[in-house]
């Protein structure tokens, strides 16, 4: 055991060898230097050969060590309130522990002795936060919504496109949106099955106003790129999602199941069952497992969560569930919404999970 953490407070010492067993490096090497001199918030070693008073590791007691017997006694103990500096017992000039921003970039924090403060800067990214008083990631947020527009999403009444819409724009004119930077995209792009241009607004550029927009002037089509749209992201840095200072988070609304990744009808033909069901589940894993390697490539390479929200009846539970497992979020599943009430009750879920501001979970 190293002596520095040895902490004695014996008023009255019968035995030096037997009680300073303890605190020795071995058992057969004495130990003379049982304390710290903590006037200068550092630990700087007194010994044992002056007999003048020093301050205990804890700044709690002033102690004195007999250079001629290598005794250490407790002169004082500070008691509630004080701290040893100096050899001394003293008034604390703060609370152990506590701790408060000087500025930004700079926290100052109590001494365990209460002796005085200690400055650090705040390292990396991290900000001073005024609430905790501590270095921390920022709680700034970004969402980027990534919205199926495929044609299933013309479904409903009102359409699903529609209800979409409008949870939207109750969410992002919400008071609390205010303090979230958004952007959005959509897939596909072309009707089928393809993701160039699918950021529409890039963050922090979208706006409830500029989602009501491209509502207004599109419509859904073509297929459900899932698997091609979620690997996408894990290269193509357009969206605005991968600032290291915020808490970044794609939210993926979708529904339903990836209909691109393997084109079924083009390997078996329109008649051959046999062959489209063994396809439908060699697709069904294959898409599963890029979904599994995609979102776990943004959760841990690119620090982005991903939060899932199916939206009608028509989802995988595999596919959904491989993006929720991985990406990262307190919530492990997707939720399920089947219309505009259930899609805004979703969006504010996940809402209130962004403003925890939470480490990304692995």
């Amino acid at each position: 055991m190293d002596s520095r953490w040895c902490r004695i407070r014996w008023t009255v010492v019968a035995s030096v060898v037997g009680l300073l067993a303890g605190c020795s490096p071995s058992d057969d090497t004495p130990v003379r230097d049982y304390g710290y001199d903590r006037g200068d918030a550092t630990d700087t070693p007194v010994g044992c050969t002056t007999g003048v008073p020093y301050c205990s590791p804890d700044g709690r007691s002033v102690l004195r060590c007999d250079p001629g017997t290598g005794s250490v006694s407790v002169l004082e103990e500070c008691g509630a309130g004080r701290a040893c500096v100096l050899g001394g017992c003293v008034a604390s000039v703060c609370t152990p522990g506590f701790s408060e921003c000087l500025d930004t970039d700079t926290q100052r924090r109590c001494r365990p002795d209460g002796s005085g403060y200690e400055e650090m800067d705040c390292e990396g990214t991290n900000r001073c936060n005024p609430d905790s008083g501590q270095c921390e990631v920022p709680c700034s947020l970004r969402i980027f919504v990534l919205i199926d527009q495929s044609g299933s999403m013309s479904e409903g009444t009102p359409p699903k496109w529609d209800q979409a819409r409008q949870a939207l724009h109750t969410v992002m004119t919400s008071s609390a949106a205010s303090e979230i930077e958004w952007g959005m995209g959509l897939f596909p792009t072309d009707g089928d099955c393809g993701i160039d241009g699918v950021v529409v607004d890039p963050v922090p550029t979208a706006t409830a106003a500029s989602v009501d927009s491209y509502f207004a002037s599109h419509s859904p089509n073509g297929n459900t790129p899932l698997g091609f749209v979620m690997e996408y992201f894990t290269w193509e840095g357009d969206a605005g999602l991968y600032d290291p200072a915020y808490h970044n988070a794609l939210l993926l609304v979708s529904d339903g199941m990836d209909t691109c990744y393997i084109d079924c009808l083009t390997r078996c033909g329109m008649f051959d069952f046999a062959c489209l069901m063994n396809c439908e589940t060699e697709s069904e894993a294959l898409v599963t497992e890029a979904l599994v390697t995609a979102t776990r490539t943004l959760r841990d390479e690119r620090a982005v969560r991903t939060f899932v929200i199916g939206f009608g009846e028509g989802v995988s539970d595999a596919q959904l569930t491989a993006i929720a497992e991985n990406g990262g979020t307190e919530l492990h599943r997707w939720i399920q919404a089947s219309n505009a009430d259930d899609l805004t009750a979703a969006l504010q879920t996940i809402l209130d999970e962004m403003f925890e501001c939470n480490p990304i979970l692995i």
